[in-house]
């Protein structure tokens, strides 16, 4: 396992690992509507840009895409305040359904599922390959978050009207049950999973 990894988890453990959340919002791109691009379905939130949580010790934690692993995985940091910008919407979601039955229950457990790609690097000169070499490529792809028996699940994935799912992207997705986490095969695809409890050693 690589240092980097393991710092990874190390963070993740310490910030959320027997944390309650108490509050919830999220930022969008401000689209000058008022309809919410994030509802796709009663079950499943989609994200333009960040989910923010003020946990009960009353940091505020931002999860969010980037590119710590590689474009794009799951990354989070710690803000002072929530920063309301110009052309970002900022949408408070303490009292939605979905997060309510959340609220003040510890975060038991989180599972990183992380995806694997392999592929050739090919260097040219003259348009003559003149060096190749295997590359692997990992990044984490979606958190499983425990609250108890209850479960969500955030991924760098945007769901497409036409069907053409994108992974690995510059969008989060929030899915609320797992019928729904079974659809997107979230952990049937991922390539490699590791669990963070209380006392993991992390």
């Amino acid at each position: 396992m690589m240092d980097k990894e393991l710092k990874y988890y190390h963070r993740i453990n310490s910030a959320f690992i027997g944390r309650k959340i108490i509050e919830v919002y999220y930022e969008e791109l401000d689209y000058k509507t008022d309809s919410e691009f994030w509802e796709h379905s009663t079950d499943i939130h989609s994200v333009d840009m960040n989910v923010i949580f003020r946990l009960d010790n009353n940091e505020l934690i931002q999860i969010k895409w980037d590119n710590e692993f590689y474009c794009y995985g799951i990354g989070f940091e710690k803000l002072n305040e929530i920063n309301i910008r110009e052309g970002i919407k900022t949408i408070k979601l303490t009292e939605n359904k979905n997060w309510a039955k959340l609220i003040g229950k510890e975060i038991s457990e989180i599972i990183v599922l992380w995806d694997i790609s392999e592929g050739i690097t090919k260097e040219y000169k003259n348009n003559r390959v003149i060096k190749s070499e295997k590359t692997i490529t990992k990044l984490p792809q979606t958190w499983q978050i425990e609250f108890g028996v209850e479960k969500i699940w955030v991924s760098a994935l945007e769901i497409k009207e036409n069907g053409t799912n994108s992974y690995w992207a510059d969008h989060l997705t929030i899915l609320f049950n797992n019928s729904e986490q079974e659809k997107y095969q979230l952990i049937k695809n991922a390539s490699t999973q590791q669990r963070l409890i209380a006392n993991s050693g992390f």
